[in-house]
Order: structure tokens, then C-alpha cells, then sequence
């Protein structure tokens, strides 16, 4: 699957999706539904905030503007419909 934002594969076998990519830069996570659901909840919450930090590998800081989250909000809700 390839988002605006995010991109990754689905895993049927084990119901979890491996981010490859955010933003075109190189990561390797592994994010289950009830995770998905969390993650779109925070961002839904705080979407008035003027972005949001990201932690890629918990080295690189990403920043995401107001637009940004919001096609991150729209992957995340592509990738929930595949589970």
C-alpha cells in the first residue's frame, strides 16, 4: 500500500501492517489495529496543534504540518479497511 504519506505492506497472516516509509524516509514498524486506531485518535484529537513530531527509528525527528497530518489521517483510515 502506498499512501500519501505512509507506505507499507498488510500482513493477513498476523492482522498487523509494516510501515516501510513515512514521508519517503526509510523505517521498519509494525502497527496493529487497536495501535492504528489509538494512533488515528491522537492525531484526530490534536489536529489544532499546527502539526506533529514524528520519531522515526528513535533517531530522526520528522515534522508534519496541519496538511500533513491530515493525509497521514487519511492513510491510516486506508490501512484500517485492511484489516
Amino acid at each position: 500500500m502506498d499512501g500519501q504519506i505512509i507506505s507499507g505492506d498488510y500482513d493477513r497472516q498476523n492482522h498487523e501492517f509494516s510501515i516501510k516509509s513515512i514521508k519517503h524516509l526509510s523505517t521498519e514498524s509494525t502497527i496493529t489495529e487497536q495501535e492504528l486506531g489509538l494512533l488515528h485518535d491522537y492525531l484526530s484529537a490534536h489536529l489544532d496543534e499546527g502539526g506533529q513530531i514524528l520519531s522515526l527509528n528513535d533517531q530522526i525527528l520528522v515534522k508534519l504540518n496541519e496538511v500533513e497530518v491530515q493525509l497521514i489521517l487519511q492513510d491510516l483510515d486506508d490501512i484500517k479497511k485492511l484489516f
